[in-house]
């Protein structure tokens, strides 16, 4: 009881006796976990009997007591699976001071001491103090420099070096780095939750070692891959595949492989998580002379009972075999999880000791398509977009978290979850199996995924419930590709802010009259359609971001594309500009060297978003260098003269032109007051009722004929009856059909009845095939 009282005051932040929505919200996010107000609101519904809108204490109790007697709520569930992350939050001045660990800092120091410590560019930070409780880590991040460079590490394509700010770092320039970093760290798979550009400058130690933890997990995991190391086929079990395997997240695979030495060890032992089965050392050392042999190794003393003393034998043995461990003893012996799967993967790394394939089995692995079994670039792209929306499963409570997006989606409701993202109360629960046991459960929930579709207006043509069960792989590429297309429009649509639904050609229009507001440059030509083939050199695309900032490109690095390589090289730079800019991009270089329309329409959406939301240097205040601001004032503009502010005048800021009210409200079935003129609030997405048909009925022209534009911007399009497509705009030469011929309309086979983003019938989208 007194653990649940623990509880109950963590969340209860004012000490009023009462649990709100607010406060569960915010206790909730600060151990990482995303909540709406909505999903808050409904996890205090579950419990509140006296509906009074809060969780009073014997409300609390009683949860508690019943979900140990099997009946959970929503709430009950989260609370117990994060029982340890609730009972660490602290609630200081701020309500915001939270406890870390100083093993796992000083661990992670060793990392980044060993990893970076040749690179003469970080010769100002390196080595970082490593010292019991001191937070110098967290200092050297905080300008977000060291953060890019073990993300380079990753994946050289999430942050392109030469975006990176180095010297005279003003406020700005450690926002753009830490806005980099993040945006960057989401591109190579880390959930990032609840953590901005001025968390990372404020050195939240909390929320850097979170940050840190998760990249080099990524960096110590990269390898374990059949390319890599062909020999995990060993590692299967039973009836699994290869892709069943790949699917499995790196920590059970290398749970898998201690075992499999466990095992021909002759060992009883067995392990099922890298925690505290590991504390004794018995599982390192059995593991440890299995792969590198009885050579200079010794066996630790199972007879003795300090069992810090025991990891000290084991931490010598890797040391002898030329392994530097970052682990300290304590941490084995106190089981820590992360350290342990580090030293595992440590361990793996060097020599994991997996018996050679014979002839038949090379062969039969080479008739294995290996990228068919990891990600296509398409299939990436929506599972980091899908985990990046850090969504709660409302059956587990925990995080939604897709590692092979064909096979866990096939139950439906990773989809459904999505699709209750975009349009609260869309998806009927109490019809939907949360807990599928057979194959009839699985195309129930496909089902529902088809007619929640329908509802959210996708293009659902040929698309069946089996289709989902089955992981048909274009099809469920089309729905997911529908679902963050839709989720992008309508967040873009909400951030104007003006009541209307931006439509995609917008996108290209406001793109062209951002481009053509930059003054300062060679004008470039404005693109026709998404899939314009001056996108391949990236240039258009990064004075679309010189538009946004004008400070953030350096032209002197940007090449005139003429070969595959300096397009290549534009394309790295265009994506880390966009990142320092606060927009969340998961596409890759060669999506915009191929010009892919889905994935240039994303990358310019996520430019405008980022500008709708103030991310960019015009929300920021100006703060001079760290140096002498007067004199750094004076040089700055001498050197760059369109600095903020700048003597032009405010580009637009969201084109096309909104359309004026007309003075006299058009006809309907009930008189509204003159209050109802106004737009409407965002919060609200009260829609026009459907007809009773499936078929939309066109909306009639605005009354008064034309629209009002804004002088800097092109014409509007003209509004067109159906919400698929593109609109039609001549000075644009935007081309569209009148109604969709059927869901190859791409002459791609991808269900979703696009059409207009080629300039010709040509499918330059391989994977749509």
């Amino acid at each position: 009881m007194d653990e649940v009282s623990k509880l109950f005051k963590k969340f209860d932040i004012d000490g009023d006796g009462a649990i709100t929505v607010d406060e569960l919200q915010q206790v909730v996010h600060e151990i990482g976990l995303a909540a709406t107000p909505a999903d808050a609101a409904l996890m205090v519904a579950q419990v509140d009997r006296n509906l009074d809108g809060k969780i009073e204490w014997d409300e609390f109790q009683t949860m508690m007591a019943n979900a140990n007697m099997g009946h959970a709520t929503k709430l009950s569930k989260v609370v117990q699976k994060n029982k340890d992350a609730f009972l660490t939050v602290q609630h200081g001045e701020a309500n915001s001071q939270h406890s870390w660990s100083s093993e796992e800092m000083m661990a992670f120091t060793e990392v980044v001491n060993s990893r970076l410590g040749d690179e003469p560019k970080l010769n100002a930070y390196l080595p970082v103090a490593n010292i019991e409780g001191s937070t110098a880590l967290f200092e050297a991040c905080a300008d977000g420099v060291i953060l890019c460079r073990l993300i380079n590490l990753v994946d050289p394509d999430a942050v392109d070096d030469r975006a990176v700010n180095y010297t005279k770092l003003s406020k700005f320039k450690m926002i753009e780095n830490a806005n980099l970093a993040i945006n960057a760290a989401k591109d190579i798979g880390c959930r990032v939750t609840n953590i901005g550009a001025h968390d990372v400058l404020d050195a939240r130690p909390h929320l850097i070692l979170g940050l840190l933890w998760q990249i080099i997990r990524l960096l110590l995991t990269q390898k374990i891959s059949l390319r890599e190391i062909p020999e995990m086929a060993r590692l299967l079990e039973g009836d699994e595949t290869l892709v069943q395997l790949l699917a499995l997240p790196p920590e059970r695979i290398l749970v898998r492989w201690v075992n499999y030495h466990l095992k021909n060890a002759g060992s009883s032992r067995r392990i099922k998580a890298l925690g505290k089965e590991l504390s004794d050392s018995i599982v390192y050392d059995t593991v440890m002379h299995q792969i590198y042999g009885s050579q200079q190794l010794n066996r630790i003393n199972e007879s003795e009972k300090n069992l810090e003393k025991r990891a000290t034998g084991v931490l010598n043995n890797a040391e002898t075999v030329g392994i530097t461990p970052f682990i300290k003893a304590r941490d084995i012996a106190s089981g820590n999880a992360k350290l342990n799967l580090a030293f595992t993967a440590q361990l793996f790394n060097d020599c994991h000791g997996l018996a050679p394939l014979d002839e038949e089995e090379i062969a039969e692995l080479a008739e294995l398509d290996l990228d068919d079994a990891g990600d296509t670039r398409e299939a990436r792209t929506f599972k980091l977009w899908l985990n990046s929306l850090n969504l709660i499963d409302r059956e587990s409570g925990d995080l939604i978290q897709v590692n092979d997006l064909f096979r866990e989606l096939c139950n439906g409701l990773p989809i459904l979850h999505i699709m209750e993202h975009i349009e609260p109360a869309s998806v009927p629960w109490r019809k939907v199996v949360t807990m599928p046991k057979n194959k009839h459960h699985l195309v129930e929930n496909g089902n529902h995924v088809v007619d929640v579709g329908k509802k959210l207006d996708l293009i659902m043509v040929n698309i069946g419930g089996t289709d989902i069960v089955d992981g048909n792989k274009k099809l469920i590429l089309a729905v997911m590709w529908q679902l963050m297309r839709r989720s992008t429009v309508d967040l873009l649509s909400s951030l104007k802010g003006d009541g209307t639904k931006v439509e995609e050609n917008e996108i290209v229009i406001w793109a062209n009259a951002k481009v053509a507001s930059l003054s300062d440059r060679t004008p470039v030509p404005p693109i026709r359609t998404l899939g314009d083939k001056q996108l391949a050199t990236s240039i258009y695309l990064i004075h679309l971001c010189a538009a946004i900032s004008p400070d953030t490109v350096n032209w002197e690095i940007v090449t005139p594309g003429n070969n595959d390589e300096d397009k290549l090289l534009n394309a790295r730079y265009a994506l880390s500009i966009a990142r320092k800019l606060g927009a969340g991009v998961f596409c890759t270089p060669e999506d915009i060297t191929e010009v892919r329309p889905k994935m240039i329409l994303l990358f310019i959406a996520a430019l405008w978003q980022a500008e709708l939301e103030k991310g960019t240097r015009k929300s920021l205040p100006q703060v001079p260098a760290l140096a002498d601001p007067p004199t750094h004032r004076r040089a700055s503009a001498t050197a760059a003269p369109v600095r903020p502010p700048p003597p032009v005048p405010q580009p637009v800021r969201a084109p096309p032109p909104v359309p004026v009210q007309a003075p006299t409200p058009p006809p309907v079935p009930v008189p509204a007051p003159p209050v109802s003129a106004r737009p409407q609030p965002v919060a609200a997405p009260s829609r026009p009722a459907p007809p009773a048909t499936k078929k939309r009925t066109p909306l009639p022209p605005p009354p008064g004929g034309k629209h009002k534009n804004h002088a800097a911007a092109p014409p509007p399009p003209t509004r067109r009856a159906t919400t698929t497509g593109f609109a039609t705009d001549e000075s644009h030469v935007v081309k569209l059909q009148q109604e969709p011929q059927g869901p190859y309309a791409f002459k791609s086979v991808n269900g979703t009845g696009e059409t207009g983003a080629l300039e010709s019938n040509d499918v330059e989208e391989d994977e749509w095939d």
